[in-house]
């Protein structure tokens, strides 16, 4: 705009308007450093981030640009406050600050391209903060003008007008050496900052000065910037209900305005009918929506209702920590009833308002949805108090967007669903795990820090947040690949102790072997055949050879009616294949020869018509006797109450159970109840091609239970399995609160 349109100020400051300047000056360089440093606190966190990502901590470019970033810091936060201490000082003066003048002396002068950039990046800054804060800065305007002595001032005269920040912000930046794709993403942050943090700095200035007397012409007090309402206002409602299609929602989810799928649609358009007719009889006494009101009272504007959610934004509202702490209070009403005293907050008397409808049924909806969240899903205590820092936002998305009931694809329902796969089940036990809860805890900070009236922080948020779950997930699936090879090995193990147990037992029937041989065979040869079975397998020669030392052992036992062999050349023959089981085992030398010997010996008793004494052979207590196969497969730390054995004979579990768990497939989420009563997700990772029984991991890819169908169809009988249909939380969370009020109306 040329110097023409306005005025510059013609007027003589008194004491008081002096003490009042500086005052406001000393109020906006407090307010704006601070904004400054969490710009550079941020840009320094996503930087960071990259670099780490990068995996050259060393040679990576981010680290670079991070260094960069941390020099350039203290000489572009002294300009900043440099400059907007000139501009008050213009303004006391009667004239242009210095980075004005400079700016307009060179309008027509060639500039270099990078230049350029911060030009336009400078001017999207203004353009954004005055969208947003326009209505607060044009009554600034006006009681500076009305100060000044002017009908209207000249805006880069007035230090704290968006232009004038935008350029104070261009100025800083004069002679920093800095990366130029640093530069833009420090103008983004400070674009995003000055949105989200610029109202009360606006307030406490309009408020000095209107103690001062100083008030704008009364035409413009009503006055309201068509432009200040349109991002506040919930998209337009379309014939069919939901929200229309003026945005979309980014790559790779839903084009606004494209028709939701027919099953969707059903199920938003019952959803609202069962609340609608849920509501007047459930409706709190204390909470006013538009039908309830009274004829003196009126439901809150679209921009009224934003910026109270806004203020309660910035920290866990206390309706939100009551609901918390008691499990039978109803979030959605508490919440309301905070929403209509907040009013007072933005000068609303909360006796005169109410909440519309539209407005109304939001926060119902979003209150049952964490209800059921904090009631039914496994967050740890730390979990449970960052899912409740994002009851305000999702609230403010359903107010501007009904559409994130409809679509399964709008950002802010995938965001929850990332943000609760990141969370649910999540303790913290190890450092992948709990590197996942920090980046959970950082989207959360920015997403209260920058979402404003822009449902695009969610998509540009669950994108980094999915990202970062899919290299998870990555070293997750070779957690599982592992879990799986060590069941599979343990599954063969006992495979093949079940086949030399077989072979024994198959032998020894009606035969009483001596205590010293019974010995041998059930531990050492037993041993050595499973071993042979893994890794030669039962067709092999050594395995023939085995069969055959126990074949001709057992031919020594005397029976009645028989005359034995003579035992001391047959075992003197034995002696050799005898030494190779056992050193399978690891029993050698004189431990081996002692064995051979007190076999020898309880043969030659037995013999002889005498009981051989009861024998405890030397080197065989190392060899691992078989394993019960009736223990329990259950990890140590995710004990179901249901015990799970191998026999299955004794269950009597429902057909269509045991269907149900034989269609299972892999990588399908349960949850099993554990000892501390809640229901923990689960996932069927891995089904053994040899005994068919199912294996299950928790979050971190650890084995926690292996079980046949039927012991898992138990489990569902005994109420500690659930078997969810839906994958995602926020469906499942939203077909309970269907069930909810279906269940209530009934």
């Amino acid at each position: 705009m040329s110097d023409t349109t306005f005025q510059k100020p013609d007027w003589q400051p008194t004491p008081a308007n002096r003490e009042l300047l500086a005052a406001m000056r000393r109020r906006s360089t407090e307010h704006l450093q601070a904004v400054l440093a969490r710009v550079f606190a941020r840009a320094d966190d996503w930087l960071f981030d990259l670099a780490k990502k990068d995996g050259a901590p060393d040679g990576s470019p981010y680290l670079h640009a991070m260094r960069s970033l941390r020099t350039s810091r203290a000489p572009i936060e002294r300009g900043f406050r440099e400059h907007l201490d000139e501009g008050f000082s213009a303004l006391d003066r009667q004239g242009l600050p210095v980075a004005v003048r400079e700016e307009r002396a060179t309008e027509l002068a060639l500039i270099e391209v990078s230049e350029l950039e911060e030009h336009l990046a400078a001017n999207l800054t203004a353009e954004a903060v005055m969208r947003i804060h326009g209505t607060q800065l044009d009554e600034l305007a006006a009681r500076l003008s009305r100060m000044c002595g002017v009908a209207q001032l000249d805006p880069a005269i007035n230090p704290v007008s968006a232009i004038s920040l935008a350029g104070f912000i261009r100025g800083a930046h004069k002679d920093v050496d800095m990366p130029a794709d640093v530069r833009m993403v420090l103008f983004k942050y400070y674009e995003r900052e000055l949105i989200h943090d610029l109202r009360d700095l606006l307030t406490d200035l309009n408020g000095r000065l209107a103690a001062a007397g100083f008030h704008p012409p009364a035409a413009q007090k009503p006055a309201a910037r068509p432009q200040q309402a349109a991002p506040m206002q919930a998209p337009p409602m379309s014939q069919d209900g939901y929200a229309g299609a003026a945005s979309d929602y980014g790559s790779g989810s839903h084009q606004a305005g494209s028709a939701a799928a027919p099953e969707d649609r059903a199920i938003y358009d019952a959803l609202f009918q069962l609340l609608h007719a849920w509501r007047p009889d459930h409706q709190a006494g204390g909470t006013r929506s538009q039908d309830a009101s009274g004829g003196d009272q009126r439901p809150m504007a679209a921009p009224e209702m934003m910026s109270v959610l806004s203020l309660l934004q910035g920290s866990v509202p206390a309706s939100v920590t009551e609901a918390i702490r008691r499990p039978d209070a109803s979030l959605a009403v508490l919440l309301k009833n905070e929403l209509l005293q907040s009013a007072s907050r933005i000068g609303l008397p909360p006796e005169k308002v109410s909440i519309s409808q539209d407005d109304e049924d939001a926060v119902d909806l979003v209150g049952m949805l964490f209800d059921v969240m904090f009631d039914e899903r496994d967050f740890e205590e730390g979990s449970r108090t960052l899912i409740s820092r994002l009851v305000v936002p999702f609230v403010k998305a359903a107010v501007m967007d009904r559409r994130l009931f409809l679509y399964k694809t709008h950002p802010a329902r995938r965001l929850l669903n990332s943000l609760a796969e990141a969370c649910e089940g999540n303790r913290g036990e190890g450092p992948q795990e709990r590197e996942l809860l920090q980046k959970a805890e950082s989207t959360v900070d920015r997403l209260i820090s920058e979402f404003n009236e822009d449902i695009a922080i969610f998509e540009t948020l669950e994108q980094e947040l999915r990202a970062f779950l899919d290299q998870h997930r990555r070293r997750v699936e070779l957690a599982e690949r592992r879990a799986a090879e060590a069941q599979r090995g343990q599954e063969r193990l006992e495979q093949a102790r079940d086949l030399a147990a077989k072979e024994l037992e198959q032998r020894t029937r009606g035969l009483k072997p001596t205590p010293a041989m019974e010995e041998f065979l059930s531990r050492s040869w037993t041993h050595h055949l499973s071993m042979i079975a893994l890794r030669e397998g039962p067709e092999s020669g050594s395995w023939q050879t085995a069969l055959a030392l126990a074949d001709q052992l057992l031919a020594l036992v005397p029976r009645e009616g028989q005359s034995g062999k003579p035992i001391t050349p047959a075992m003197h023959a034995l002696r050799d294949p005898i030494e190779v089981v056992l050193a399978s085992s690891g029993i050698t030398g004189e431990a081996a020869t002692e064995m051979v010997r007190a076999m020898a010996d309880s043969l030659e008793l037995m013999a002889l018509g005498l009981t051989p004494p009861p024998v405890v052979l030397p080197g065989l207590d190392n060899v691992v006797p078989m394993p019960d196969r009736r223990a329990a497969n259950v990890a140590a730390d995710l004990k179901p109450r249901l015990e799970v054995v191998g026999g299955t004979d004794n269950l009597n579990v429902s057909d269509d159970d045991v269907e149900l768990m034989r269609q299972l497939k892999v990588g399908t989420w349960i949850h099993i109840a554990g000892e501390d009563g809640k229901h923990h997700p689960v996932k069927l990772s891995w089904v053994s091609p040899i005994s068919s029984r199912l294996m299950f991991v928790n979050r971190r890819g650890v084995r926690v239970l292996v079980a046949s169908v039927e012991e898992l169809a138990a489990m569902k009988q005994e109420g500690n399995l659930l078997v969810r249909e839906q994958e995602n939380v926020f469906d499942q969370v939203l077909h309970r609160v269907m069930g909810k009020l279906k269940t209530d109306l009934a």
